[in-house]
């Protein structure tokens, strides 16, 4: 049975706007969510919104049906690492850092709004979320799905696009670790157990460690050559990647010189 009005938690109250705020229209939302169309209507009738209003917003629905550029690879890795694709062909993407988001925005010709995501104790997240049944289907076969972390489904592109995308994921999901008073670092980037260890074959370098609690694997370079070489394989393209992840690296790396 739907879910009445009066048996909405705060966070159901808050999914209603979410998804009527990416362009699902109200009648399709009690199918998304499960809940009466009289409680849907009522949420947001009181959030002061206009049920009646269309085409919220515009974008290339056909922007991922192929992997033809470095920029396309590098946000498909972003996406594999921060984003989420919904079997009700719901898409959503959040970062802490907002070049990267309206990088997205307008490779996607995307005219919706960016939203600010305050978390408690931690960094604001800049996100966009739309509904769009082709690109949520052509993100789908390329390996981004809910629960990515456990599932063995995984996605890599051609080899002419793929440090473009390995950089975009590291970006995402990937750690650079500078040591304190000696020289040194790590990398590590994080995944399924598949995911992990293709990414060690495909580079030719690493090791898979487990979370102590977590049910998800690290993979992880320690030493000077590996760094240096995955550093010259993922910077290739000049306009590409997070500039403050660049320059641990290049301080790790700086490091194992001078020591």
């Amino acid at each position: 049975m739907p879910t009445r009005y009066g048996q909405l938690t705060l966070e159901q109250k808050q999914q209603i706007i979410e998804i009527f705020n990416v362009g699902v229209q109200c009648r399709e939302i009690p199918k998304c969510l499960g809940i009466s169309e009289r409680s849907v209507s009522r949420v947001l009738i009181e959030a002061g919104f206009n049920t009646k209003r269309r085409n919220r917003y515009t974008l290339n629905e056909t922007y991922f049906d192929r992997i033809d550029s470095q920029v396309k690879a590098y946000l498909l890795g972003l996406l594999a690492a921060d984003g989420c694709v919904t079997t009700t062909n719901y898409v959503s993407f959040e970062s802490i850092d907002g070049n990267l988001t309206e990088l997205l925005k307008a490779e996607l010709q995307y005219t919706g709004g960016t939203r600010l995501i305050l978390p408690k104790d931690y960094a604001p997240h800049y996100r966009i979320n739309f509904s769009s049944k082709q690109l949520a289907h052509a993100l789908s076969r390329q390996g981004i799905q809910v629960g990515r972390g456990k599932s063995s489904l995984f996605y890599f592109p051609e080899t002419e696009f793929l440090s473009s995308y390995m950089l975009g994921y590291f970006d995402g999901d990937g750690c650079a670790h500078v040591n304190k008073g000696r020289s040194g670092g790590s990398l590590s980037i994080v995944g399924s157990l598949e995911f992990t260890s293709e990414v060690a074959r495909l580079l030719g370098m690493g090791s898979i460690q487990r979370h102590h609690s977590k049910p998800v694997y690290y993979w992880r370079i320690f030493s000077r050559i590996d760094i240096e070489a995955f550093y010259n394989f993922v910077y290739k393209v000049p306009s590409l990647g997070l500039q403050r992840k660049k320059i641990k690296i290049e301080q790790i790396l700086g490091s194992y010189r001078r020591g």
